[in-house]
């Protein structure tokens, strides 16, 4: 069962997000690659009715791409 994430960011994490340099590489990856796709893409693939509550497609693909890179 595919949930929509809707967890809603309170202003302290995005002043948080500011204090991040802009060189980053973790800032830079987010900008450059588009993810949104794979949800989309996976939809078919998840039931909305039965079964437990599935994490996003695209939020475990961001994990597994920081998982290569560390």
């Amino acid at each position: 069962m595919l949930v929509e994430n809707t967890f809603k960011q309170s202003s302290f994490y995005y002043a948080l997000y500011q204090m991040i340099p802009d060189n980053y590489i973790l800032k830079q990856i987010n900008a450059a690659i588009d993810l949104s796709f794979v949800n989309e893409l996976l939809a078919d693939r998840y039931c909305r009715h039965f079964g437990r509550p599935a994490k996003e497609p695209e939020m475990m693909l961001r994990i597994q791409i920081l998982k290569y890179l560390y």
